[in-house]
């Protein structure tokens, strides 16, 4: 029941007074099926995509469950503190749901990543980024494009420890095969750290949520030209995905575009 209702706001274009959004989640041309899940909440101002893994039908309950948790959690609340707050504690009890989920199923491995925008409640021009895993946060602004989140991988880990440092590199490069090994992820251990950042928004900003699906297929200069191509956040959604399938689309993914609205 929630995994259709994910899909139907998913494919939906949404609208507030202070943003325009609008989704996509595909299965892809390889994959047997979609383990990946969204949410798009207008009237909270809070959205987020969730990649799962697990065997059997363990991904996609995973994605499914985290998704349900942070969309039961968003009651109204009027300052930006109560609302990451309220997203923190659904990840968490999300992750003690998919681990009883996983001991009821018997299966070995079942667990998901979440990157989450939250706007502020309140209307100021602020937005907290909440991400666990490898699912990424773009924004676009003056035509440049940030990626606002860190993977949460081994190879990514290396890289941040020493910038720039030579030694470092090489081990990531060296790490290459592991660079979609998460170092967290919801429903892992016992306890999950969500990792929060907190940026301005500015009028003509454009967000981007996405699963490594679309990351792996399309590169950060491609990203960059769909989000700035002009037109409304249905149409970027339809070019990236467009330019999915026409690298093969090996994986599910997962896209939400998000303006800020002047």
């Amino acid at each position: 029941m929630f995994r259709k209702l994910f899909r139907i706001l998913g494919l939906a274009k949404c609208r507030t007074a202070a943003t325009d959004a609008a989704s996509a989640s595909e299965r892809g041309l390889v994959r047997r099926e979609n383990q990946d899940n969204l949410l798009v909440n207008r009237e909270a101002g809070v959205f987020c995509v969730a990649d799962g893994m697990g065997g059997g039908e363990g991904g996609a309950k995973a994605s499914e469950i985290v998704c349900a948790a942070i969309a039961a959690s968003t009651a109204a609340v009027a300052d930006m503190q109560g609302r990451v707050r309220q997203v923190t504690e659904a990840v968490e009890n999300a992750n003690s749901e998919i681990q009883a989920y996983a001991e009821r199923a018997g299966y070995r491995q079942m667990a998901t990543t979440v990157a989450a925008l939250v706007f502020d409640p309140a209307g100021r021009r602020e937005a907290a980024l909440g991400y666990v895993g490898d699912s990424r946060l773009y924004r676009l602004r003056s035509g440049g494009l940030e990626q606002l989140s860190h993977d949460h991988t081994i190879a990514a880990e290396l890289m941040r420890r020493k910038p720039g440092d030579a030694d470092a590199e090489a081990s990531a490069s060296r790490a290459g095969k592991l660079s979609h090994v998460l170092t967290r992820a919801v429903g892992i251990e016992p306890d999950v750290q969500m990792e929060w950042t907190m940026v301005d928004v500015r009028p003509g900003d454009r967000f981007l949520l996405c699963t490594d699906g679309l990351y792996d297929m399309v590169s950060g200069s491609g990203i960059r030209r769909a989000m700035a191509s002009g037109g409304k956040c249905t149409a970027v959604v339809e070019k990236l995905r467009e330019m999915v399938f026409a690298r093969g689309a090996i994986d599910n993914f997962t896209i939400i575009a998000i303006d800020a609205r002047g």
